[in-house]
């Protein structure tokens, strides 16, 4: 008798662990969902190429509104190519004013936004004399795509372009540059495989060392959820759905891998990527020659704003375009 409650007891337990571990899994598993499409999912009811739904919540409290920049006045082409996975994807051509130079920089936007929004820099690099290239990233702007893959992509799609503007200048010198998670993109891109030689240096702005530690924050932020065990169901849903995992988009990784001069830079009043990640991007980085700048007051991709940043940023991009 005591036997058979035993088993009876015991089957129910199992059967409520089961149960619960069901339930619980399917809740993460619609928290994943959700979040994923929230965060990478480009388009609204009312405008299909909207920013992904969480894009302005993400920047609040960031101090500085977000506003597009004039277009460079100078003279320009589109350009066109396809990704390596079948997208059309779009880039603007600017040349400075004197064309007698080999000098290049690819300006890369960051999250939800499009090339229009990385003009600023576009401008300071033509009247320093540089051509430069602004890319609309995968699933942004004019290009194609569903969902943003937070770098792992479209880093992939910058040494794409960078290949092509070799071809089209063999002589080229090529300066990555890029902003939030433009800055994340350029820093998977220095450690890409199939980055052509003609790349010689990376400058990042804003840039976080991996995806992983900037959801588990927002996930906290806006849903009000613990890391675990949701991350590992976004993790999934998104290897699912955009076709990319948290491994690889892990610019920390990528700056232990590259031999590749560069820069990092940072506003220290930063309050959606942490000032200290800088330092740990700065100390994992393998390159022999590396640099930072502190923009004093500042907070997220705002630092150009500060006095002395286009001095570092040219000082150091003609030191390696020479």
């Amino acid at each position: 008798m005591k036997k058979t409650f035993f088993i009876i007891i015991s089957t129910m337990l199992v059967t409520f662990i089961i149960t619960a571990a069901a339930l619980t899994g399917a809740a993460s598993y619609a928290v994943g969902s959700f979040f994923v499409d929230a965060a990478l999912k480009r388009g609204s009811i009312n405008d299909a190429d909207a920013p992904p739904a969480i894009f302005r919540s993400a920047f609040e409290g960031n101090g500085k509104p977000i506003v597009a920049a004039e277009r460079p006045k100078y003279e320009s082409d589109e350009w066109a190519m396809r990704s390596y996975d079948g997208l059309m994807l779009c880039a603007t051509h600017f040349s400075p004013a004197s064309e007698d130079t080999h000098r290049w920089a690819i300006v890369v936007h960051g999250y939800g936004l499009s090339q229009a929004y990385a003009w600023n820099y576009a401008s300071a690099f033509l009247e320093h004399g540089y051509h430069v290239l602004t890319p609309d990233m995968r699933a942004s702007g004019k290009s194609g795509g569903t969902y943003l893959t937070m770098g792992a992509k479209e880093s992939i799609d910058v040494s794409d372009w960078a290949s092509e503007i070799t071809r089209r200048d063999p002589d080229a010198k090529i300066v990555l540059f890029g902003v939030s998670m433009g800055a994340a993109t350029v820093m998977l891109a220095g450690a890409d495989d199939g980055l052509p030689r003609s790349v010689t240096a990376v400058i990042e702005d804003s840039g976080y060392t991996d995806l992983r530690s900037v959801f588990a924050e927002e996930l906290d932020k806006l849903i009000g959820l613990p890391p675990f065990p949701f991350l590992e169901f976004i993790d999934f849903v998104a290897q699912k759905r955009a076709g990319f995992t948290f491994e690889e988009a892990q610019p920390i990784k990528a700056v232990k891998k590259s031999r590749l001069p560069m820069l990092f830079i940072h506003g220290d009043a930063d309050q959606l990527i942490p000032y200290a990640m800088m330092r740990r991007l700065y100390d994992a980085s393998s390159s022999s020659d590396k640099e930072t700048f502190t923009a004093e007051k500042m907070p997220h991709a705002a630092a150009y704003q500060k006095k002395g940043y286009y001095k570092k940023v040219f000082d150091f991009a003609d030191r390696h375009t020479k």
